[in-house]
């Protein structure tokens, strides 16, 4: 009775066993297979996103917050969409360049000795702050737009003169008298009967061939700025021009530095100080090219019968005047200098309006 008892036991126990382990291997197979939908939904939902912006339905403001949050897989396919990115061996020697960048303007981080005023004390045109563009795809544009003004400006500088000409477009995207993105300081006017900001954006310098060379040196100068390296000699400079020409505004600001063959300047007062450049700066998008769609109203439609006229609320059209380049002779330089007085920073707009001044000059 007693070997029957115990064997019943035996049995019980190893039946208890071979349950909890069966409940125990359903629910961890559950969980498993509960995760493996979740994550299978979660990539489907970024992959309809990323169709959604490759057919254009999604703006480039939901794109960039949708890509904060994506890995960096699903970050690379979301590059690859975007006509103004780089992709392949282009993205890889982007990033090279970069990181070569920061490497190299790692000495240059240490605190040094400002230049004080001998007669007011204080700081006199202190070196700016690094670069710093956060929450960006780190697309081509920056660079793209940066090493043309480099390039259309600086051609023919050392490569302190063009990092020079690179500071002033930086410092002007975090002053809040100029658009908040590189590009919308790089082009600025270019689209308006105002006249650009730099000549070469509506002198039609654009047009012609690149130089392979100073193309490269340019992207390289371009590089190390967008990486945090500050042109220190020219300090919170906002504009320029070359030793030839002497343009009417030039009084009215004061010079901070030669550099080259261009002569640089700074607000003056609380517009120049360092406390002046503190806006933050956003990605550049589409619209601060030129050659960005606009909306514009196409002709009327005749009236044979006297009927009322069929109207065409608006289509998308490519604007004729301006574009990539300018038109091809050079617009009158402007008579008065930039407003010193700080604009509405509204992201989306960025709506400064053009200052009228060409910040290179008109002979640059």
């Amino acid at each position: 009775m007693n070997i029957k008892s115990q064997t019943c036991a035996d049995a019980r126990g190893l039946i208890g066993a071979v349950l909890v382990g069966s409940v125990t291997g359903l629910a961890l197979g559950g969980v498993y297979l509960a995760g493996g939908m979740a994550q299978t939904a979660a990539q489907h939902a970024r992959v309809t996103r990323l169709a959604d912006s490759a057919a254009g339905s999604y703006s480039e403001a939901a794109l960039h917050q949708a890509a904060s949050r994506m890995d960096a897989g699903a970050l690379a396919i979301a590059r690859r969409h975007d006509p103004y990115t780089v992709s392949g061996d282009a993205q890889r020697d982007r990033q090279a360049s970069l990181l070569a960048a920061r490497l190299e303007s790692g000495d240059q981080t240490e605190d040094k000795p400002l230049l004080m005023r001998a007669t007011l004390g204080g700081s006199f045109n202190p070196a700016a702050a690094p670069f710093h563009l956060a929450n960006a795809l780190e697309s081509s544009r920056e660079l793209e737009c940066l090493a043309q003004a480099v390039y259309y400006e600086a051609r023919g500088e050392t490569s302190s003169g063009q990092a020079a000409v690179a500071q002033v477009v930086l410092n002007r995207v975090r002053h809040p008298s100029f658009p908040k993105s590189i590009c919308g300081v790089v082009f600025q006017g270019a689209s308006a009967r105002t006249g650009c900001q730099f000549s070469f954006a509506c002198d039609g310098s654009m047009r012609a061939g690149r130089e392979r060379a100073a193309w490269t040196r340019a992207r390289k100068v371009a590089s190390r700025a967008l990486a945090g390296t500050v042109m220190s000699e020219v300090g919170s400079a906002t504009h320029f021009h070359t030793t030839g020409v002497a343009p009417n505004w030039g009084p009215r600001l004061m010079r901070v530095a030669q550099v080259g063959m261009h002569v640089f300047y700074r607000f003056g007062g609380r517009a120049g100080a360092p406390g002046a450049f503190t806006d933050k700066p956003r990605p550049s998008t589409i619209d601060d090219l030129p050659n960005a769609p606009v909306l514009t109203a196409l002709p009327q439609a005749p009236s044979a019968d006297g009927k009322p006229m069929i109207y065409v609320a608006s289509a998308m059209a490519i604007a004729k005047e301006g574009g990539m380049g300018g038109p091809e002779k050079v617009g009158p330089e402007p008579a008065s200098a930039p407003a010193m007085h700080p604009t509405k920073a509204a992201d989306k707009a960025d709506a400064v309006k053009p200052s009228s001044v060409i910040a290179t000059g008109a002979g640059s």
